[in-house]
């Protein structure tokens, strides 16, 4: 008679809340394996608040994090999530979007991404890591 094992979580996944605007949450993924350092820096960081800078095609977070450029991409889809180094901006993009500066990938929004639509300059949103 076989034995089924647990099912073993991924190493590299990394589940967080943003709490948008007051409008509702969405859940976020983030990956250890696209950029390390950059993801345990924002990571570490958790919770934290911060005003929307909306820009074309994406929706930005200012933090206080000071990390350079690690595994950099400058074309994102849809629901992507990344760091720019240059500005300290965790980056949620609502379109396609072809950068001009080099962004560290780390992750992506799995549900919710409709708050995100919705949000103005000014809002605030909050991402935390997920209560056990």
């Amino acid at each position: 008679m076989a034995v089924d094992a647990p099912a073993a979580g991924s190493v590299s996944k990394l589940e967080c809340v943003a709490s948008v605007g007051g409008k509702g949450d969405a859940k976020m993924s983030l990956y250890r394996h696209l950029a390390p350092l950059t993801v345990n820096a924002v990571v570490r960081s958790l919770p934290l608040s911060s005003r929307v800078n909306l820009q074309p095609a994406m929706v930005c977070l200012f933090t206080q994090l000071r990390i350079g450029v690690e595994k950099p991409r400058m074309k994102f889809g849809r629901g992507e999530v990344a760091f720019l180094p240059s500005g300290g901006l965790i980056c949620v993009f609502l379109g396609e979007a072809q950068s001009d500066r080099p962004l560290n990938p780390i992750g992506k929004v799995e549900s919710g991404l409709e708050w995100f639509d919705s949000v103005r300059s000014g809002d605030v949103v909050s991402l935390k890591l997920p209560a056990p």
